[in-house]
């Protein structure tokens, strides 16, 4: 029994090799809220983390050819992972909407799936308040996005 308790005290918790981790990725993204009649538009994102759980995400979200978009910039934090093929990630954003010229902020889940090698699919849902005066809205929208991952 002591050689057991020596052996817990003496061991060293794993920790994986994490590296330099993340996805850039480009797909459709559906409004369910706050997208003024057309719901459909395209997004791209980037995401990157630096030997840690927490990691920085940059979107171009919402666009299309008559709209700009909404550019967000935020915070991630890798809540789970069974690296390399799953990685669940929340995340906390800031940013603009091009087309009203206002600021917005907002928070959603990120899911990056490996398919074969660098080839992922990321699943990303969230919700951006745009504060725009008397027209301040919630957009709420999910997208499904075609990722290089590493």
């Amino acid at each position: 029994m002591r050689a057991l308790v020596v052996l817990l005290l003496l061991a060293d918790v794993a920790h994986a090799d994490r590296g330099v981790h993340g996805s850039a990725g480009v797909g459709g993204t559906f409004l369910t809220s706050g997208g003024r009649g057309d719901r459909g538009r395209l997004e791209a994102t980037l995401d990157l983390s630096i030997r840690s759980r927490y990691g920085v995400l940059l979107g171009w979200r919402a666009f299309d050819t008559t709209h700009d978009g909404l550019l967000t910039a935020g915070l991630s934090f890798e809540a789970a992972a069974a690296r390399p093929r799953l990685v669940i990630a929340l995340h906390a954003d800031a940013g603009a909407d091009l087309d009203a010229r206002a600021p917005l902020a907002g928070a959603g889940i990120r899911l990056t799936v490996g398919v074969l090698g660098p080839l992922g699919v990321v699943l990303d849902g969230g919700g951006y308040l745009v504060i725009d005066g008397d027209d301040t809205r919630l957009q709420i929208q999910s997208s499904l996005l075609l990722a290089a991952r590493w």
